[in-house]
This record gives C-alpha cells, structure tokens and sequence, in this order.
C-alpha cells in the first residue's frame, strides 16, 4: 500500500462527502454541511438553510438559499 498524500486524502473527503450526500437526498433528508463558519444544512428540493443554536440548545433555522 502507497503512503497516502494530502491531495489523496482531499480527493477522498470530496467523493465521501458527494456519496453522503448523495445518500441523504435518496433517503428524502437533508445533509448538513458548513461554510464561512455557519453550519448548512441543503434539502432534498434544493433549500438551503442556516442552522442557529441558542444557549439553551434551541435549534433556529433561516432561509440561507438567497446569500
């Protein structure tokens, strides 16, 4: 087995995270993902929405779609 580099570990995490993706879409879920700091979560229809917790662990989500 070839030591692996870092481009092979990035080529990797992409093909993982499209099949996880992938995945969600056919099981009718979303998948969360992050950007620029937020965390994402993209559903099947396409929405895409921005996931916000409060102190308490109260989950908010806001339409992200159009930023």
């Amino acid at each position: 087995m070839k030591d692996m580099t870092l481009q092979d570990f990035e080529q990797a995490g992409i093909l993982a995270a499209n099949q996880a993706r992938a995945a969600a879409h056919k099981a009718g879920t979303f998948y969360s993902f992050s950007k620029n700091g937020k965390v994402l979560r993209e559903y099947p229809d396409g929405r895409i929405t921005e996931v916000i917790y409060d102190g308490t662990g109260h989950v908010t989500e806001m339409d992200y779609s159009r930023e």
